[in-house]
């Protein structure tokens, strides 16, 4: 999957995230970050806690969940190349009742290394997400494309060479949730379907929420990470501390 160089366990003590909470809070998520040639390894490495923050979202007992888009590209498309400004934030939709996922947002924009035989090249691909853990599909045999490595997405798990992923939804005693679907990669008017590596997450409650001041993760850190959404985590928790952005 993505980011193999920043591995972190996911930490035993934290308090999996309560969806049926809708109280506005910063929240917590880790990402699984398995190679991007094992798109199918599950539950094994993740990257560092990511700062979202959840609020009720839009119809009647669901949960959203946004990561900020500099998170996104600063840790999680790292190694990607994203084109500086383009990504979007990371936005999840929950059922709060069932812990399904039912759908994701992430838009953006890479620069890829093409190789065309004779030469080569780089250029800009646009991508986006459609995921989801009530849905099973599959990934199929990988294959090399303009020198890209690709993993594509089957609908039918019952096709030859396709090996099935079931989604599952989120665990209120683990944090951990699986949303299934496509990455989708768009080279000018050529769409590729690829498998999502984007699904495995373990989501947990931020420690000291509920009214203490809260200091977001990694502060001191040398990199100093950008927090998700820094104004809206300011007006729900007014006393948190947050890094400036990176340059």
């Amino acid at each position: 999957m993505l980011l193999p160089t920043l591995l972190l366990s996911i930490d035993a003590m934290a308090e999996p995230l309560d969806l049926l909470d809708p109280t506005p809070r910063a929240v917590e998520v880790a990402f699984e970050v398995s190679p991007r040639d094992k798109p199918t390894q599950t539950d094994t490495v993740y990257s560092p806690h990511l700062v979202g923050f959840l609020e009720p979202a839009d119809a009647p007992g669901t949960i959203r969940i946004t990561i900020d888009r500099r998170e996104i590209e600063q840790v999680l498309l790292a190694e990607h190349d994203p084109v500086p400004g383009s990504v979007s934030d990371f936005v999840w939709i929950f059922d709060a009742a069932t812990g399904d996922v039912l759908s994701t947002r992430l838009t953006g924009r890479l620069v890829k290394q093409l190789d065309w035989g004779w030469f080569r090249s780089s250029a800009e691909a646009r991508i986006d997400l459609d995921m989801q853990t009530q849905r099973v599909g599959g990934v199929e045999a990988p294959h090399t494309w303009l020198g890209q490595q690709l993993f594509g997405y089957c609908d039918d798990p019952a096709e030859r060479a396709c090996e099935r992923v079931s989604g599952q939804r989120y665990d209120p005693e683990t944090g951990y949730v699986y949303a299934v679907g496509t990455l989708n990669v768009h080279f000018g008017t050529v769409t590729v379907r690829t498998f999502s590596p984007l699904g495995e997450a373990v989501f947990v409650e931020m420690e000291g929420a509920g009214g203490e001041p809260l200091a977001s993760p990694d502060l001191d850190a040398p990199a100093q990470r950008t927090t998700a959404s820094d104004l809206r985590i300011q007006a729900a928790l007014p006393a948190v501390s947050l890094a400036p952005p990176r340059d």
